[in-house]
């Protein structure tokens, strides 16, 4: 098989390289022209980290004593899919994601009364909108149309 056949899109520069093979270079200086990635191409790759047997005890306990998996994900340079696996593995037991709590629930209504709309109150508490909606309905709460 070909190279050329091999190769899905190959560039210029290889082109030329592939053609100066195949004359055998009989007499051809061929001049390579460098290839510069384009930066907005260029995508980081990111080193697979593994965590050693003292680190993974570290991270369940610190999970067990009330770290987020978003924060131990930054702390330990792994993804927060890769906390969730070492998590499901050391047997841990998963933490359910309450977002708005009974105190948050009372002072949303308390803004949502003075005016705020769920989208501020959702910013206030690093949560969705949705989220402030669905909880000041389930607490009784009769929201207004969108926009006013």
């Amino acid at each position: 098989m070909r190279l050329a056949d091999s190769l899905s899109n190959p560039s210029a520069p290889l082109l030329r390289l592939i053609k100066t093979l195949e004359r055998r270079g009989e007499g051809t200086s061929v001049q390579a022209t460098p290839i510069t990635a384009d930066p907005v191409v260029v995508v980081e790759i990111k080193e697979n980290r593994k965590l050693s047997p003292d680190e993974l005890v570290e991270l369940a306990k610190a999970y067990e004593q009330g770290a987020t998996v978003n924060a131990l994900s930054r702390r330990f340079g792994v993804h927060r899919q890769t906390v969730n696996s070492h998590l499901a593995r050391a047997g841990a037991a998963k933490r359910s994601q309450v977002k708005m709590t009974p105190s948050r629930i009372a002072k949303a209504k308390k803004l949502y009364e003075q005016g705020w709309s769920t989208r501020r109150i959702g910013r206030e508490f690093s949560v969705n909108a949705s989220s402030v909606g669905r909880a000041l309905r389930h607490a009784g709460v009769k929201l207004r149309p969108r926009g006013h």
